[in-house]
C-alpha cells in the first residue's frame, strides 16, 4: 500500500473525527501541503504524504485506522448490560468470537503495524477472496487507496505467511491439535549469513581483527534480539554462531597466511573470565548468538490494545492554548470554547486588574 498518493481530503476527514481544535488540524493541513524541495526544486504536494516526514508515521496510523473500525465488532470488547467495562475485555472478545464461529458465521480479526497488516479470516477461501475485494472497494472509497496485487494474498494458515519478518503458521500437535506458532524465515536466515560473509571476506584483511568483531557484533545481537521469541530460535542460533566461527577462522588464515595455525589459536581461540566456552577474542570477544535468552510471548502481560475505543473528548481540549495565541479572556482554543484553561494574554489582563 502506498501513500504517495492519499487524498489529503480523506486525511483531514479521519483527523477532524478525533481532534477539535481547529489549530492542530489546521497546523496538520498545512503540513500536507507545504511541498517538498528536492535537489533545488521545489514539488507541489497536493496528494499524498512526504516520505520521511515527521507526522507521516502517524498520519498512516491515522489514516488505516479505517480498517479497524470495519472489523470493529470483532475486536472492540463490548460492555455490560449496565454499561460497565468487562474486568478481562479480552476474555469477552474472544467469547464472542467463538460464538460467532459456533453459529456458523464468519469471523474476521485484522492484525495491522502501520501500514502492513493482515486478516485472519475463519471460513472458507472462497469467503476470504470475496472480502479481499469487499475491503480493497472500502479502502478505495473511503481513503482512495488501492491494495497493491503483489504483495495482497490469500492463504491457508497451514502453509503459511510472512508479517513483519516472520513466519506465522498452523502446525498439528497431537496433544492440542493446530497450534500457531510464530518461526524465523529461512531467507532470513541466509541473508544474515551473506551479511556475515560480507563482513568478513578477504577484502577486509587489511583491517584489524578487533575491528572485525565490532562491526559483527551489533549486527548479531540485533537480529539474535529481533528473532528470540520464534520457535526453534536456540536451534537458529546456534547454527549462525558456528558459521561465525567457521568465517572468522577463514578470515585469519587470509589475515595471517605464514603464521602457524596453532600460534594463531593460541592468540585469539581463548577462554573468557571461569566459562569453559571458547570463542574469538581480540581485546573484546564476538557476541554468540546462543547466550542470548529465548522464550515464547508472555501473554498474561501483553496489555488489550484500545484502537477500537472510542472517546467522547479530544485530548486537546484540555490544553493550555499555545503563547502568543490571542485567545481573549472568555476564548481558549478554536472550536472548543469555554473549555480548558484561559490563555497567556488573558491572563496578562487579570493580573493587570488585580495590581490596580
Amino acid at each position: 500500500m502506498s501513500f504517495d498518493n492519499i487524498d489529503h481530503h480523506a486525511v483531514m476527514t479521519r483527523l477532524r473525527r478525533r481532534i477539535g481544535d481547529l489549530k492542530v488540524t489546521r497546523l496538520v493541513c498545512a503540513f500536507l501541503k507545504a511541498g517538498v524541495l528536492a535537489e533545488d526544486v521545489f514539488l507541489r504536494s497536493d496528494a499524498g504524504t512526504p516520505q520521511g516526514g515527521i507526522l507521516s508515521p502517524l498520519l498512516a496510523n491515522v489514516v488505516l485506522s479505517t480498517i479497524e473500525a470495519r472489523y470493529e465488532r470483532f475486536i472492540a470488547p463490548g460492555r455490560t448490560r449496565d454499561g460497565k467495562a468487562y474486568v478481562r475485555p479480552g476474555d469477552q472478545v474472544r467469547k464472542f468470537r467463538h460464538r460467532e464461529r459456533k453459529a456458523g458465521r464468519p469471523v474476521f480479526v485484522p492484525v495491522r503495524y502501520a501500514d502492513d497488516f493482515v486478516v485472519l479470516v475463519s471460513g472458507s477461501e472462497q469467503l476470504a477472496r470475496d472480502e479481499k475485494e469487499a475491503l480493497a472497494a472500502y479502502l478505495d472509497a473511503e481513503l482512495k487507496l488501492t491494495l497493491s496485487a503483489e504483495k495482497t494474498h490469500v492463504t491457508a494458515l497451514t502453509e503459511g505467511f510472512e508479517f513483519l519478518g516472520h513466519r506465522i503458521r498452523l502446525r498439528w500437535d497431537d496433544r492440542w491439535g493446530y497450534w500457531p506458532r510464530v518461526e524465523i524465515p529461512a531467507k532470513k536466515v541466509r541473508d544474515l549469513c551473506y551479511r556475515i560473509k560480507q563482513l568478513t571476506n578477504r577484502g577486509h584483511t587489511f583491517r584489524a581483527f578487533q575491528a572485525v568483531i565490532d562491526g559483527l557484533n551489533p549486527v548479531l545481537r540485533g537480529w539474535g534480539n529481533f528473532y528470540r521469541h520464534c520457535y526453534y530460535a536456540k536451534s537458529v542460533f546456534t547454527r549462525v554462531d558456528h558459521f561465525v566461527w567457521d568465517r572468522l577462522r577463514r578470515w585469519l588464515r587470509k589475515k595471517f597466511p605464514k603464521t602457524p595455525r596453532l600460534e594463531v589459536r593460541r592468540r585469539y581461540w581463548r577462554r573468557i573470565g571461569e566459562r569453559p566456552r571458547f570463542r574469538w577474542v581480540d581485546v573484546r570477544p564476538v557476541a554468540i548468538m546462543a547466550d542470548i535468552p529465548v522464550g515464547r510471548h508472555n501473554l498474561l502481560d501483553m496489555g488489550y490494545p484500545d484502537y477500537a475505543q472510542h472517546t467522547l473528548e479530544s485530548p486537546v481540549h484540555n490544553e493550555r492554548c499555545t503563547p502568543g495565541s490571542g485567545a481573549g479572556a472568555e476564548e481558549t482554543t478554536v472550536g472548543n470554547r469555554g473549555t480548558g484553561a484561559s490563555s497567556p494574554r488573558s491572563l496578562q489582563g487579570r493580573r493587570g486588574q488585580r495590581r490596580g
